[in-house]
């Protein structure tokens, strides 16, 4: 795949030796001044022209700054609905193929095509030692073209600090093919080391560091990040930070940073305190053409307002949800277990923000995204007037009084889909937060205990009302994050089918399985095994995979994903899994 590089133009790479004009007449001065003015006056008209519309009635507006592929930033797009226009796999006659990491990709990004046709597929790695790793694969063959670790690569490579949670899952590939990741506190932006050449190394462009008065507390640090449609990087810290920065490297500077804090100053100056009650963030982010930018907290719903032309940051609206009080071992932090999700995409259409909610039998909201229609009366109670809906999820069980999920909600058109993440298993007290977590997802993969139920539930205009379509309480999607194909009518979920791992598909109008095609299976690998001994996890984590010993197919949290030629991929514990349809 050696060529120019994957398509997509970028203002601020155009590049002129000064130099060597210092000594011509002031008329090729001129002319080279007019060239530029040319060249950056047409720049926006470009970069509209490499942003090309995919076919699909409900398809979101594309965003120029991302990569023109078919998945290219977490839950795809800055819409962040896990759902794509294009065809996925449709029948059990695949092949299967697994790739072991020294990590978790939690989600993977598609390049634009290179000139040869060829993509790439990149992703960042979560691990027991935060070793921040990063890799490459052809999108075509599975073959591993990188593998990035900093403390091999750099002379001064960042700290490794342990387990850090979430931080580092959620990743963009922009236009310009670099694969922008947000760790800690800081932002690594990486690329290809020959401009063009997919097989070449991976190679750290520019790593930004967040100074202390874009974080709150000293513990605060990076969470969600999304694309903005003007090409600016949106974040939000653990502790409630919500902030922009230039996507370009060259920008990405301490006087283009924009941020606001959701908690206060007065809060964030205290919130190394034990008493303080700050709102967190435990989930991504997501964005719309019109500079919304759209975080759920722990306590609330919460839509930021970005201003293309000064760059400025503004609170647009907060509204509160029941955010519950418990927090189950499967859940990466307080409240909804889900990232916003945008809903509404054509002119005419209502407009909302999904999320599910942290009751004990947990309940999907919808909240107007823009102005509330002056003739909406609201749901009544205590309940905000900008909910328009709060439909309990109960998964075909009519006397559910608890349920649960930890996945972002997948949308097409007014339609949602749900999956049911609640264990029944009891773990020992006094663990780790995140040492919980791993060990509740490797659970989900233990017949006995991983959860079933999924649910469709609509959005109906006219009614303004909420209503279930469908549920299937029999499917056991554990802990991946679901996706929808519109084109192929399907549902997909990596499940667990008689103690095996593998990718299904529901009929999106019925709820029916229509297929389940398994992975590649067996026990982890020896080099597996030799990765969890390295961050020290293996005397913890070990039992459970002597006892589950298909733990490496397990999808650990991770996107299934449609990818490019009718494929799909999905993060895995120690690796990652692609399915291909056979022609």
């Amino acid at each position: 795949m050696k060529g120019s590089g994957p398509t997509g133009g970028e203002k601020g790479a155009v590049t002129v030796e000064i130099e060597a004009w210092r000594t011509k007449s002031a008329t090729a001065a001129l002319a080279l001044v007019a060239l530029l003015a040319a060249v950056l006056a047409a720049a926006p008209d470009a970069d509209a022209a490499k942003c090309r519309q995919p076919k699909g009635k409900w398809e979101p507006p594309c965003n120029p700054a991302l990569a023109q592929s078919p998945w290219s930033g977490s839950h795809r797009s800055s819409y962040a609905q896990a759902s794509s226009p294009y065809r996925g796999i449709e029948s059990r006659d695949v092949r299967a193929q697994h790739i072991d990491l020294p990590g978790i990709p939690i989600s993977i990004q598609f390049s634009g095509r290179y000139d040869d046709g060829g993509r790439v597929a990149w992703g960042s790695l979560i691990d027991g030692a935060n070793a921040g790793r990063l890799f490459k694969v052809d999108a075509e063959s599975g073959k591993v073209i990188d593998v990035y670790t900093p403390a091999e690569r750099e002379s001064e490579p960042p700290p490794t600090t342990g387990a850090a949670g979430i931080t580092g899952a959620y990743n963009l590939l922009d236009r310009s093919n670099r694969f922008i990741v947000p760790r800690l506190t800081w932002f690594d932006v990486y690329a290809d080391a020959r401009r063009g050449d997919a097989h070449s190394p991976i190679e750290l462009r520019k790593r930004f560091v967040l100074p202390g008065s874009a974080l709150c507390g000293s513990d605060d640090k990076l969470v969600g990040a999304v694309m903005t449609y003007d090409g600016y990087i949106a974040f939000a810290t653990e502790n409630g930070v919500v902030g922009t920065i230039p996507r370009q490297p060259t920008r990405m500077k301490r006087a283009n940073l924009r941020t606001v804090s959701l908690n206060g100053d007065a809060a964030c100056a205290a919130a190394d305190e034990p008493e303080t009650d700050l709102q967190t963030v435990s989930n991504n982010i997501a964005a719309d053409e019109n500079g919304g930018i759209y975080i759920v907290t722990s306590k609330r719903m919460v839509r930021v307002n970005h201003d293309p032309r000064s760059g400025g940051l503004a609170l647009a609206w907060s509204a509160p949800y029941n955010a519950g009080s418990e927090v189950s071992e499967i859940r990466l932090g307080q409240g909804s277990g889900s990232t916003p999700t945008l809903m509404g995409t054509g002119r005419g259409q209502d407009k909302f923000v999904v999320i599910t909610d942290g009751q004990d039998l947990m309940h999907q909201d919808l909240f107007w995204r823009n102005g509330i229609p002056k003739d909406w009366q609201g749901l009544g109670g205590d309940r905000p007037r900008r909910m328009a809906c709060e439909h309990p999820v109960t998964f075909g069980d009519p006397d559910a009084e608890v349920s649960l999920s930890e996945q972002s909600v997948a949308v097409r058109g007014y339609a949602t889909f749900n999956v049911n993440n609640l264990l029944d298993y009891d773990f020992p007290d006094g663990l780790p937060a995140v040492l919980l977590n791993a060990l509740a997802a490797l659970r989900g993969g233990d017949p006995a205990a991983t959860p079933h139920g999924a649910e469709r539930i609509d959005w109906n205009p006219r009614t303004r009302r909420c209503r279930s379509v469908w549920a299937n309480p029999r499917v056991s999607i554990p802990n991946g994050i679901p996706s929808i194909s519109e084109r192929s009518g399907l549902a997909y979920g990596i499940r667990l089918e008689h103690g095996e791992w593998g990718v299904g598909g529901l009929d999106w109008r019925t709820g029916r399985s229509e297929f389940f095609a398994p992975s590649p299976g067996g026990p982890c690998s020896d080099t597996a095994i030799g990765y969890l001994e390295q961050s020290g996890t293996l005397p913890i984590l070990g039992p459970v995979i002597e006892e589950l010993p298909n733990s490496c197919e397990n999808s650990f949290y991770a996107a299934t994903e449609i990818g490019p030629k009718r494929s799909i991929w999905t993060g895995t514990f120690l690796g990652l899994t692609r399915y291909v349809q056979r022609r």
